[in-house]
């Protein structure tokens, strides 16, 4: 018995050790990057070390996008507007380059798979995992080139594979956002800036299910989830007079017509000089701000707004564990409010206002443009930055929401262009922050939980602004760990065997065997070695892992430092 359990042991222990040695030179074969950060711009796509010291793989403009007619003539560059992985095989790209389509690059190696035409001008990507699947969301239709719907789906698995796409109504161009989680079933959520209602879609029918109103709203568009409790949060669009005394807005820019306000001071104005949408954001009439509506009830909970005499107004985003909502306030740049999520059915509560006191923002316009959540075992640190200004607010979400400004660069006027882009590097010290109105790049390092002591590690020039995205190979990540977990359990089982077969030993040293007993115990150690062979050798694809934590929500594994949808 002694023999035979040493050498089962034995065997665990070189069945892992080949499984992680297999893993491990598949890994070196494709020449795999690791961790990365990807950067999308109009002049292709190039991929850094986390820290910023290494270009790792560069695709250039010319090999990814062909010139294509514009408005104004011909264009020579890429047009990226949303990028997502899938955690364990590609990462997407939507382009409007000419041909609208979706573009898929080896997770491992960031060499090109291919790309699938789709519906017209694509917004916005968001990963399915336990379907295997990557939601888009159109602006339009296109049925000449026979995408026939605003939403269309791809399988992670196979790009060739074809989907019908999904129909939303009969407007000309209802573009919006989408919100899919693995806790929703088998629904989604879809916005529309020009639709008072949340489309909810069947993900396995491919149709829309129901519609459920907005009140009082012209449409919605930002949007987020939290899993937390089930709530999708999508910012209400309205209608606004002006160009008159006593209206919303003193003017009306380009798009003026004749409209029925039902909300702010000229609420029940019916057929008067306004506008609708964006351009009533930030007005005395966006008193609807943010709806918080319950997906399991399938219901409104409530509205939410900004701080009370900042403003009015606010875009909707969240943390990847959807424990914190953000809302972005149409208020030049003075705070950020902090939601926290309940249970179910309840509406969130505020945490916090969080003074942010950006400079050089106009009145109802939103400043803070982007935003990231370094949260691991030793930093629980929320980031913000704006266009308008080289500051970044670093706020500590243990400590009371204190606060501290970090400087990026000393230019007297601000390097954020039309938008400063924030990125987390998961797992690691460094935030990547871009610069774009002076082609730069700041990567900044959080060496521990203190957010005094957040610096500007290394600055990167002539870099085009464009859109950041953290990737690592999740499913890779998790087969080792088990491959790690295994190789310690089969030495610490190993120990344990050889000291009680030594004990039994020395008690009795001329023991037998039932060989009915010694049959039964090889065919169960043969079944449970074939059973952890296929899991750790399997080449099947796993999507990201999730467990419950203490408050009952899925706390998946993030692909990012953000949920935006």
């Amino acid at each position: 018995m002694k023999i035979l359990s040493c050498a089962i042991a034995a065997f665990v222990t070189s069945l892992a050790n080949a499984s992680h040695q297999s893993a491990d030179i598949y890994y070196h074969e494709k020449k795999a990057l690791g961790p990365s950060m990807w950067h999308f711009s109009s002049d292709g796509l190039t991929i850094y070390s986390v820290d910023g010291s290494k270009i790792l793989k560069a695709h250039r403009k010319e090999s990814l996008c062909k010139p294509y007619m514009g408005r104004s003539g011909m264009v020579d560059s890429c047009y990226y507007f949303t990028q997502a992985s899938d955690g364990h095989r590609f990462v997407w790209a939507g382009s409007l380059a000419g041909t609208h389509k979706v573009e898929a690059f080896d997770i491992d190696t960031g060499d090109y798979a291919g790309y699938i035409p789709t519906c017209s001008t694509p917004l916005d990507l968001e990963y399915h995992p336990s379907r295997e699947e990557m939601w888009l969301r159109c602006a339009q239709k296109d049925d000449a080139g026979g995408h026939e719907g605003e939403i269309d789906v791809f399988s992670s698995s196979s790009l060739s594979a074809d989907f019908d796409h999904i129909y939303l109504n009969d407007t000309s161009r209802p573009y919006g956002r989408i919100a899919i989680h693995s806790d929703m079933g088998p629904y989604g959520y879809v916005s529309a800036y020009d639709q008072p209602y949340l489309s909810e879609l069947d993900l396995s029918t491919k149709k829309v299910e129901a519609r459920h109103a907005l009140p009082k709203s012209k449409g919605s568009y930002d949007m987020t989830y939290s899993p937390l409790n089930g709530h999708v949060f999508t910012r209400g669009r309205v209608c606004c007079s002006c160009g008159f005394a006593g209206a919303d807005l003193k003017e009306c820019g380009r798009r003026v017509s004749k409209v029925d306000v039902q909300t702010g001071p000229s609420a029940g104005m019916m057929n008067v000089n306004g506008t609708c949408g964006a351009g009533c954001e930030g007005s005395i009439a966006d008193t609807l701000g943010v709806f918080e509506f319950d997906t399991i009830n399938k219901k409104i909970v409530a509205n939410h707004n900004i701080k009370i005499g900042t403003g009015f107004g606010a875009d909707p985003v969240s943390s990847p564990d959807g424990k914190h909502i953000l809302l972005l306030p149409n208020d030049a740049g003075r705070f950020v409010r902090l939601l926290k999520p309940g249970k179910n059915g309840v509406a969130s509560t505020v945490a916090k206002d969080i003074e942010v006191n950006f400079n050089g923002g106009l009145p109802t316009k939103t400043v803070v443009s982007d935003f990231a959540f370094v949260t691991d075992d030793t930093r629980s640190i929320l980031v913000l930055g704006a266009s308008t200004d080289n500051n970044l607010v670093l706020v500590d979400l243990s400590d009371g929401y204190r606060t501290t400004k970090l400087l990026l660069s000393g230019s007297n006027e601000t390097t954020g262009g039309p938008r400063r882009n924030i990125e987390w590097a998961v797992g690691s010290n460094f935030v990547w922050v871009d610069g774009g109105g002076t082609q730069e790049q700041y990567i900044i390092e959080l060496p521990d939980g203190n957010i005094e002591n957040a610096f500007v590690a290394r600055s990167l020039k002539n870099i085009t602004t464009g859109n950041m995205l953290y990737v690592d190979n999740y499913e890779r990540r998790r087969v080792m760990e088990e491959l790690e977990k295994l190789m310690r359990k089969a030495n610490d089982e190993g120990v344990i065997m050889r000291q009680a077969n030594d004990e039994g030993v020395n008690r009795d040293n001329s023991y037998d065997e039932s060989p009915v007993a010694v049959a039964a115990l090889v065919i169960g150690c043969c079944s449970f070695l074939l059973s952890i062979a296929i899991v750790v050798l399997s080449s099947a694809r796993a999507s990201p892992s999730a467990s419950n934590d203490i408050d009952g929500a899925h706390d998946d594994k993030t692909l990012g430092s953000k949920r935006v949808t």
